[in-house]
């Protein structure tokens, strides 16, 4: 693998009952890029995102990924909280450094919870008690409080109102490693990402333009153009 890339998919070809085959797909991840992964329900967003990650072996061509990569993977499920539902939170965060430097700046694990809109009461709930939206900020705060090099967001704005993905967007706009991210909220991937990509029909597509691009290839699909 050449020193740039981090990971490299070529030339996969995976299929699994009621999905499409991601054909003949090729894809090289830099370090430091952030990349958006666009798709409808069922085109194979989740498949291909276990694909890269070496979960599932692809039934044709070669994933290659660096001998430094840490994965870091917020799911839409959060099955990676489901070991500490009876922990409170503040018990959780006790496994962790006392310190970490976000975006040039030396901050601790409950401040970064004060900035994800947790009280210092709150630090004592139990995760199972939390509600939806809660879980997903407390998972995506772990997940990066782990230092992976390649974040992975599988719907990070489910269950957040306005003001609080507004805080995540910022969170997220000074990631300094590698980033894919699925989301159907278009001003997210809009601010995030640097590249959009798109599963159409299989295939794996870039879409320099954007959303605006993508939408336009959805309603000639629709359509019935060539």
């Amino acid at each position: 693998m050449a020193e740039d890339f981090v990971i490299e998919m070529l030339h996969i070809t995976k299929e699994f009952p009621g999905i499409k085959a991601n054909d003949d797909i090729t894809l090289q991840l830099r370090k430091g890029e952030v990349h958006a992964l666009l798709g409808e329900n069922g085109a194979g967003k989740s498949t291909l995102l276990d694909v890269i990650q070496g979960k599932i072996a692809p039934l044709r061509g070669r994933v290659k990924i660096g001998q430094t990569v840490r994965f870091g993977v917020l799911s839409q499920q959060l099955e990676e909280l489901e070991p500490y539902m009876g922990d409170t939170i503040r018990e959780v965060l006790s496994h962790y450094k006392k310190y970490y430097v976000i975006d040039g700046k030396e901050t601790s694990p409950e401040k970064l919870c004060e900035r994800l809109g947790f009280t210092t009461q709150q630090l004592w709930s139990r995760i199972g008690d939390l509600s939806g939206g809660k879980r997903r900020r407390l998972s995506l705060l772990l997940t990066i409080l782990d230092e992976p090099n390649v974040l992975i967001l599988d719907e990070p704005g489910n269950d957040l109102d306005t003001d609080m993905l507004a805080i995540v967007e910022d969170l997220l706009d000074g990631w300094p490693g590698t980033l894919i991210l699925v989301t159907h909220d278009r001003f997210l991937m809009e601010r995030v990402t640097d590249q959009q990509w798109a599963l159409l029909d299989g295939h794996l597509t870039h879409m320099p333009g954007g959303v605006d691009q993508y939408l336009r290839l959805c309603n000639a699909t629709a359509e019935g153009e060539p």
